[in-house]
């Protein structure tokens, strides 16, 4: 019976992690449309970028830390660690050169266009940083961490990849980051098998989480 009640515990502290990040967006903008009488496109600050970047540190973060203690779980577990260093480098710095040359070819494709100039972007790019760091780590650490490594217990490890990255598009139903939903979905989709490939191969969330910041300053910049 104790056996029983601790995972079903662990399963619902699972989907209050994932109900967390799905509304976080949406919240954050009915909250704007309802105190500020803004609509999305007038409402975007960078205050707000940085207020759900903190958000998932300070709410997100540590039930995710709560759930990794009960699971038993440290740091090796979700693999948060380098693994073999000097391939963990070399891949993450290639990927993040190719990643950023695709970005920057795709980006007209699937985002709203940006009308910061250089100035304005050099100012706003302290909290870029911060929201794309935060919300990289929370999310790497929570989808490519846990949850693949939950799934690979109970499924074969092509299935805990294919799992979590259906998971991961799903919060992005609700996102404001893409005039074209559908496309973004596909695209996150598509990230999140790759993300966790990548995790599964080197042992390490580093690559994942560089590759995710890059993403996301992306994203952050396409919405001014």
């Amino acid at each position: 019976m104790r056996v029983w009640l601790e995972k079903r515990t662990n399963m619902l502290l699972v989907t209050m992690i994932y109900i967390l990040i799905l509304i976080q967006y949406p919240a954050g903008i009915a909250i704007t449309q309802l105190i500020l009488h803004k609509n999305l496109t007038a409402a975007m600050e960078p205050s707000y970028l940085l207020l759900w970047g903190l958000t998932r540190i300070v709410v997100v973060l540590p039930l995710i830390f709560v759930l990794m203690q009960r699971l038993s779980w440290d740091n090796n577990n979700i693999f948060m660690r380098f693994g073999d260093y000097k391939k963990v480098t070399a891949i993450t710095f290639w990927l993040t050169f190719g990643f950023m040359l695709l970005g920057l070819g795709l980006y007209p494709w699937f985002l709203h266009s940006t009308n910061l100039n250089p100035i304005l972007l050099l100012e706003y790019l302290p909290v870029f940083l911060l929201y794309a760091i935060s919300n990289a780590f929370v999310e790497e650490t929570f989808f490519r961490g846990i949850m693949q490594n939950y799934f690979s217990l109970k499924l074969p490890i092509s299935f805990a990849i294919i799992v979590q990255a259906i998971l991961f598009a799903g919060i992005h139903f609700y996102s404001p980051m893409s005039s074209n939903l559908l496309l973004f979905v596909g695209l996150t989709l598509v990230l999140g098998l790759i993300w966790g490939y990548l995790t599964n191969k080197y042992r390490s969330l580093l690559p994942a989480i560089v590759l995710h910041v890059v993403a996301d300053i992306f994203v952050a910049v396409s919405l001014f």
